[in-house]
């Protein structure tokens, strides 16, 4: 039973409604509310389709193919991994603003913070990790978690822009946000076209975890959020989504990638409308699936290139862009990359990702007369020793420039069209041809090399789609061209020819 007097935070919301339509029209809110919005778009895509299972576990929302992609990690075994840290940190992807927003009123997703470790020896290693699976160089288990002054990463500063300052916004119903005023109140009203305002009622509602994880639902779902969620209460469960094929200038930039850059696998197709089932791969292409759900919705949408429309992400996106230029503050993503956690760094990243590693340093408050003691103290500001950051995702420190992948090498996998990613060795060949009940004679096999341009395409698919591989790769597998069949015409004496023509997918 939960302590008598103990309440779970919430922060307060004004709803302006339209009594007649039962419609919200507009919305006033303080730094609180939006500072939940802006959580929205800074969760990892695997948090995010974690978080709506939990929230709704009868009929959970499906993020388009990344939902399958999160349940195949779920799946499979730890040997399937590099480590153990490697199926951890896919299933609870951490972001690397995370003190962003670790501190706001309502925090969506209350998992751990940061936390680093180092082995028993760690004030001569100097080694450390944010696993305590992980190996030092010494051969030790890192499993003695190190204390932290002023932790954050070099590269993000504190919250600024729209948090700047307690001030209060306008939402649309449409999740449009704009500086709350006289000026602006009136020209939202009309451009809605609600100038009566005797019909309007106003609402105020204190808003807890459960509302916000309706919210995120609609977020994905809705095109009318704020209604949905507060007077609603409900979310439809099939995702409002276009996607738009990239031109052909998008798909082709002309520049012919190294072999370090691109990865080919074998694409089963179906010759009937050469629509591809599944794909034979290695781990390289899987790492580059499985990235994907460490990668924060706002650049998800961000680095698509604008070729998707979901919900109302895209309004939220464009909104924090606007207010933050507004406040005169850097825009904190661009269109051409998005920054993940050191540990997701992999050979062939393909996506525009940077991976910094974090620089900290021991603190010069330590005492090193203290040999036994495990509450070492590291700082980002330059007082001692930098410390060194081994890879979770290798059994030994690892310093390379290119980090290991997640799934364990030379191993051979197959991925359907919806992207539940399989190991070979838990399942055959056969049985997967026989779930597709189809001829062997409808089916070949053709290999395709993709680069940075089609895994860019690939993970704006995934995230509207159901058919992920064909909608991305379809514009690389080859069209068989016209076949003729030659039979005697015993009534012309002759050679009869027919021509069979391929349907186009």
């Amino acid at each position: 039973m939960a302590q008598e007097g103990r309440k779970e935070p919430t922060v307060s919301l004004r709803l302006i409604i339209d009594e007649e339509k039962n419609k919200v029209v507009l919305a006033e809110a303080g730094k609180d509310f939006v500072q939940v919005l802006f959580t929205f778009l800074t969760l990892p895509m695997g948090t995010i389709v974690r978080l709506l299972e939990e929230h709704q576990d009868s009929e959970p929302v499906t993020v388009g193919c990344l939902s399958n992609l999160y349940r195949s990690v779920v799946d499979m075994k730890i040997d399937d991994f590099e480590t153990e840290a490697c199926k951890q940190m896919l299933l609870y992807p951490k972001n690397i603003r995370e003190s962003r927003y670790i501190n706001f009123k309502l925090n969506i997703d209350p998992t751990e913070r940061f936390k680093c470790f180092g082995c028993l020896f760690f004030r001569i290693c100097r080694m450390s990790s944010n696993f305590d699976t992980s190996l030092c160089k010494c051969g030790e288990v890192m499993n003695e978690e190190i204390s932290f002054s002023q932790y954050e990463d070099s590269m993000q500063n504190d919250v600024g822009g729209v948090f700047s300052r307690d001030k209060s916004f306008i939402i649309t119903d449409d999740l449009t946000l704009t500086d709350d005023s006289t000026s602006s109140f009136l020209q939202t009203l009309k451009d809605i076209g609600c100038t009566d305002v005797s019909k309007l009622r106003e609402e105020v509602l204190h808003i807890g975890l459960k509302e916000a994880m309706t919210l995120l639902q609609c977020l994905f779902t809705s095109s009318a959020p704020l209604t949905d969620t507060f007077l609603k209460n409900q979310s439809s469960h099939v995702m409002r989504k276009i996607y738009r094929k990239p031109s052909p200038c998008m798909e082709d930039k002309g520049d012919k990638a190294e072999p370090d850059e691109v990865i080919t696998f074998d694409a089963i197709v179906r010759r009937q409308d050469m629509k591809i089932l599944y794909v034979e791969c290695g781990e390289d292409f899987v790492d580059l699936l499985f990235t994907f759900l460490a990668i924060p919705l706002e650049s998800t949408w961000e680095i698509s290139g604008n070729n998707i429309t979901l919900g109302r992400i895209g309004n939220l996106c464009r909104s924090f862009k606007d207010l933050n230029a507004n406040e005169g503050t850097e825009v904190s993503s661009t269109t051409s990359e998005c920054m993940l956690p050191y540990y997701y760094r992999c050979k062939k990243q393909l996506l525009n990702i940077r991976t910094p590693t974090p620089r900290l340093y021991l603190s010069r408050s330590y005492d090193w007369t203290l040999s036994y003691s495990r509450s070492f103290v590291l700082t980002t500001k330059r007082n001692s020793e930098r410390m060194s950051f081994v890879d979770p995702k290798s059994d030994f420190c690892d310093r390379s420039k290119d980090g290991k992948g997640f799934v364990k090498r030379g191993t051979k996998f197959t991925v359907s069209d919806d992207l539940i990613v399989t190991p070979k060795n838990s399942s055959s060949t056969f049985s997967v041809l026989k779930m597709f009940r189809i001829h062997t004679d409808d089916l070949e096999v053709q290999a395709i090399t993709i680069s940075n341009a089609e895994a860019l395409n690939l993970l704006s698919a995934s995230l509207v789609t159901s058919s992920a591989l064909s909608s991305a790769f379809g514009n690389l597998i080859m069209k068989k061209p016209k076949e003729e069949k030659v039979s005697w015409n015993p009534v012309l004496k002759k050679p009869k020819v027919e021509t069979q023509r391929w349907r186009e997918p």
